[in-house]
């Protein structure tokens, strides 16, 4: 189109055609950008869910491969008390049981402390026995050693505990 025979009223006519042309693409621009936005937003929200499932899924295989394990280490365990003698077999089995443990340990599973006071979150009262010489809640013996991963208590470690001599045992 030609604008040089056109009126000065055409002229500014057709310019406000134009800008109001220009604006309704600014806004269609401006829809699409959002449009661009919202979806980018929306695949780094699935991105970071597929993350955390993927975490979740692994921690719960290691969890679950952690737990089939520590039945190994307690067979490793009693092989070696069974045993009566330090051959080169012990000694064998003894650092398999040793490097087993490190390996899960790397992974994040730790054998649970017992300490000296029973603390029921992470220990079970196998066992009471009347003890005048310690303090009731004190444990006397480890039966089971107990494991954690991370945070959750796999197993807790099985304890006798000590009671007063002379009391009432709650049978229930």
């Amino acid at each position: 189109m030609s604008y040089e025979n056109l009126s000065r009223e055409q002229l500014e006519e057709a310019l406000k055609e134009m800008e109001q042309e220009l604006e309704e693409e600014k806004n269609e621009r401006e829809k699409f950008e959002n449009l661009a936005k919202k979806h980018k937003a929306d695949f780094e929200n699935f991105k970071k869910k597929q993350d955390e499932r993927k975490q979740r899924w692994q921690s719960q295989a290691k969890e679950e491969l952690a737990e089939d394990l520590i039945e190994v280490m307690d067979n490793l365990e009693r092989a070696l008390q069974a045993a009566n003698e330090e051959t080169a077999v012990v000694q064998g089995v003894n650092m398999v049981k040793d490097q087993l443990y490190q390996t899960l340990n790397s992974e994040g599973l730790e054998i649970i402390e017992t300490g000296k006071k029973f603390n029921p979150e992470v220990h079970k009262a196998v066992e009471t026995r009347e003890h005048e010489k310690h303090e009731p809640k004190t444990i006397l013996e480890e039966k089971r050693k107990g494991y954690r991963y991370g945070e959750k208590i796999l197993r807790p470690a099985e304890v006798v505990v000590a009671e007063e001599p002379g009391k009432e045992r709650d049978e229930s």
